[in-house]
């Protein structure tokens, strides 16, 4: 009917006031309202079920019924209350329109002049949306995570399920034939009955992309003899699901590899349609837990020989798992799951890592297409064995036909404890020599402690420089001995044999030119019958980080002729001779330098005149330590000899009766002997 002929709701109320008015006062009698809202929506009901029919603005004590198209009454009466009336009709089985018939108390009676038709089937156009309602768009789930569909008015009496169709729609979706060989997704494959208001629809676990449909099955008792009916909601729900975290992650072949070795993670049933990165975070000093009990925090890594290596796995990164996160560094490109196992391909083998995975989908919606990303939730360890090539310099100090007891091991790599021993199965020298690294949290200082050390549990860092290289307690080695040397890593204490083997060569053929020299001159160490297979290079013993003293020389069977700077104090002269096997041993000689007094000091008297019979003082300034110092007056010694101690030395002179020079000789205190005058004199004056 047409909404013309309906009142707005304050003429009904009006006209009704009205009406009641003219019955009251006897003036006449009125007929019931006829233009009253009848919502004219159309109506589908399942079969044999019942429907409500809606009747706004309902006259207060009239009675309202329902009138069939033959005109007899369809279900139970009520009476108006002035707001909406609900009336129900009789269980439909054909489509039908109902009339509205009215009757007040006076008995008047009329029809309204809207009807209501209702139709029988299954309602293809309800509402329906997966919760929250309110959920991003497009709606992404986890991998293996549930939905929940919400119907807000279902239909009574109906069926409903969760169906879904990977190959398309079903040529004949109202086929209940067809209907048994649905791909159902709702919870245990069951189904809800509709109530006529809302109901919820859970689904199985999801593991691809789908989009949900919602099949309707009416289902009537068997007196009745009608088939079920059944059909699909018109509406569709995309849902997006994300790849599986939980796929298998292992070091292939690993997890121990030889030091730049290939190497890979592999991927466990790597899904089609989804795309893997590995990334690599290194393994720090930090994340070692050696004797921490087991826990899923920790991996263990077996290593040969040896407890197995325990690891503090880092928290997988909440970063886009489609990006590179800060402290990783990608292992790869993206490659392409088949279905099976996947090897990715990482960086050669430098340092022990965590690899993780990331795995990208592309998902595709009528819009276009856009990506999820998710990290997979197992991590895999990867060790390395040390490098089996350091350059590693092993130094010794010779005496005679042997070592000093010392070795000192430089060279090395970071991070590695390395053990010499006396091939080929010597007793090993302990404790090993560790080659330290930089913390990786701070680099501007260096981990580990300096060399300079007070009695045995005291230690004074060196602050912003690396250790001095460690020196072993290795006792006497004879020269002509070849040291074998085990490398392992300090943390993981996975360890090789290095291939290479150290000899401890002869001794350097080498002597100083002179063993005293002027102060401020030059020392010259010769070598004589160098050797081609060594390098030679001159230092001076306690010089900062071993800086030669000149350029270094290769050996070329003749002799060699190493000049120092120049030579203020008694010093030693260190010649290294450096063999180029593949582990570097420098055999060095200890040859000690001896310089005479400074003839530069500044001399000089106290007075330049002074009366006769008078004493006066001469001044030697930045005397020597080590050198004794005598005042001369002519040939004539004054006093006694005075030791110099870095500072002005005083000596005594007088009484004098004339005009004098005085002279200083200055002499070594301890071997070689040595002596001089000094260049400058001082003249005292007679005074008269």
């Amino acid at each position: 009917m047409s909404d013309a002929l309906v009142s707005s709701e304050t003429v009904l109320r009006l006209r009704e006031a009205r009406d009641r008015l003219i019955d009251l006062l006897g003036l006449g009698e009125t007929y019931p309202v006829r233009d009253l809202p009848v919502p004219n929506e159309r109506l589908t009901v399942a079969f044999n079920s019942t429907a409500e029919i809606k009747v706004e603005d309902s006259e207060k004590q009239v009675a309202y019924g329902l009138r069939d198209k033959n005109g007899q009454a369809a279900g139970a009466p009520a009476t108006g209350t002035g707001d909406t009336l609900t009336l129900t009709t009789p269980a439909i089985r054909d489509d039908i329109t109902f009339a509205v018939h009215a009757r007040t108390p006076l008995g008047r009676e009329a029809d309204l002049l809207m009807t209501a038709t209702v139709k029988v089937g299954l309602d293809l156009t309800l509402d329906v949306a997966v919760l929250p309602v309110d959920g991003a768009t497009p709606r992404v789930v986890d991998f293996g995570a549930t939905v929940t569909v919400l119907i807000p008015f279902s239909q009574d009496g109906v069926d409903y399920r969760l169906v879904r169709f990977p190959a398309g729609d079903p040529p004949k979706p109202d086929d209940m034939a067809a209907a048994a060989n649905d791909d159902i997704v709702s919870a245990a494959g069951a189904s809800v009955r509709g109530t006529g208001g809302p109901i919820q629809l859970p689904s199985v676990p999801l593991s691809d992309d789908t989009v949900l449909r919602i099949r309707a099955i009416k289902i009537f008792d068997a007196a009745l003899t009608r088939p079920p009916q059944t059909n699909l909601l018109a509406v569709r729900l995309p849902l997006f699901v994300r790849a599986d975290p939980g796929l298998a992650v292992a070091a292939d072949p690993g997890p121990i590899y030889d030091f730049q070795a290939a190497r890979f993670a592999r991927v466990g049933k790597a899904a089609a349609g989804v795309d893997y990165r590995a990334a690599l975070c290194p393994i720090t000093d930090a994340m070692y837990a050696q004797g921490a009990a087991a826990s899923p925090a920790l991996v263990a890594v077996p290593v040969p020989g040896q407890p197995d290596a325990l690891i503090r796995l880092p928290p997988l990164p909440s970063a886009d798992a489609g990006t590179v996160p800060p402290g990783f560094a990608a292992g790869g490109d993206w490659q392409a799951g088949a279905g099976g196992d996947l090897r990715l391909a990482l960086p050669p083998a430098a340092t022990d890592a965590i690899v993780i995975v990331a795995a990208r989908k592309t998902h595709s919606r009528e819009s276009g297409k856009f990506v999820s990303a998710v990290w997979l939730r197992q991590q895999a360890a990867l060790l390395v064995r040390p490098n089996p090539s350091p350059p590693l310099v092993l130094t010794v100090t010779l005496s005679g036909a042997a070592t000093d007891g010392a070795l000192a091991v430089a060279g090395g790599q970071p991070g590695v404890y390395y053990t010499p021993r006396t091939a080929p199965n010597g007793p090993p020298v302990q404790p090993p020599a560790y080659i330290h690294q930089t913390d990786p949290d701070n680099v501007a200082p260096y981990k580990g402690v300096g060399q300079l050390k007070l009695e045995v549990d005291f230690a004074v860092a060196r602050d912003g420089q690396p250790p001095l290289p460690p020196v072993l307690a290795a006792a006497a080695i004879p020269v002509g001995t070849t040291l074998a040397i085990q490398a392992m890593m300090a943390q993981s204490r996975v360890a090789i044999d290095l291939a290479a083997q150290a000899v401890i060569g002869p001794a350097v053929n080498a002597a100083l030119q002179a063993p005293l020299v002027d102060h401020g001159g030059t020392a010259h160490v010769l070598v004589n019958a160098s050797r081609a297979g060594d390098s030679y290079a001159l230092f001076r013993e306690g010089a900062p980080a071993d800086k030669p003293d000149g350029a270094p020389q290769d050996g070329n069977g003749q002799a060699l002729d190493f000049a120092s700077s120049p030579v203020n104090e008694d010093t030693v002269l260190v010649l290294a001779a450096t063999s180029k096997a593949p582990i570097r041993v420098q055999r060095r000689s200890r040859l000690s330098v001896a310089v005479r007094p400074d003839p530069k000091l500044t001399v000089r008297a106290r007075d330049d005149a002074i009366p006769s019979g008078q004493t006066t003082t001469i001044l030697v300034e930045a005397s020597e330590p080590g050198v004794a110092y005598r005042l001369m007056a002519g040939a004539a010694p004054v006093g006694a000899a005075m030791k110099g101690t870095g500072a002005t030395l005083f000596l005594p002179a007088g009484p004098i009766t004339a005009t004098t020079t005085f002279s200083v000789t200055a002499t070594r205190l301890q071997p070689p002997d040595a002596s001089i005058t000094l260049a400058q004199t001082a003249i005292v004056a007679f005074k008269t």
